[in-house]
């Protein structure tokens, strides 16, 4: 693999590990417009996908998410209101994805409404969304991946599960192994170190 493709390997590894390892709908990366040519390559193998939510001459901004967990999790019934709420009602998951980045570059070129529905995209729990609208993003009880309004020992157990899966694929992808690869062992010991 040539340098170009290990720097995005590894700000994959760093960035988006649970996603890779299976254990989250989805991850936002901003990634050097040099280097996002080489993600097929670099997820090869990989259960993952990705749609360019918002690009400019030097950087993309990328969504990287698992499509069975994604769609699972969009299809809960509180998370489809909040989303038909939000003009996303009766869509495919490509379409949920077209809208939700026509949103996101309006916000980031144009100063657009910030979608907050891009929080059930990467599996924030719709009270922590909705306590983050309801108070401007200001008073969380927690901050880490996002930030917490609602269950904060369950939010930090998870966050606690991202910092491990992130820490053991990076050493992983060091080592040599494929993201795949390395996305699969981790996974397999997050199951073993879970029972």
């Amino acid at each position: 693999m040539n340098g170009a493709a290990e720097k995005l390997k590894k700000l994959l590894a760093n960035h988006c590990a649970p996603v890779l390892c299976r254990q989250k709908t989805a991850n936002l990366v901003v990634t050097p417009r040099e280097l996002a040519e080489y993600l097929p390559k670099v997820l090869d193998g990989s259960k993952t996908a990705w749609i360019q939510l918002c690009g400019c001459r030097k950087y993309c901004h990328l969504l990287l998410y698992d499509r069975e967990r994604i769609e699972s999790y969009l299809n809960r019934t509180e998370h489809q209101t909040f989303l038909e709420i939000r003009g996303y009602q009766g869509l495919t998951l490509s379409e949920r994805l077209e809208i939700l980045a026509k949103r996101y570059e309006a916000y980031q070129k144009r100063g657009g409404e910030f979608p907050h529905e891009i929080g059930l995209f990467l599996e924030y729990p719709l009270e922590d969304i909705e306590g983050f609208i309801a108070n401007q993003g200001r008073n969380a009880l927690e901050c880490g991946y996002w930030k917490v309004y609602g269950n904060v020992e369950q939010a930090r157990e998870i966050f606690e599960l991202y910092d491990r899966t992130r820490k053991v694929l990076a050493a992983m992808t060091a080592a040599g192994l494929s993201l795949a690869e390395g996305a699969a062992r981790t996974a397999l010991q997050a199951k073993i170190q879970a029972v």
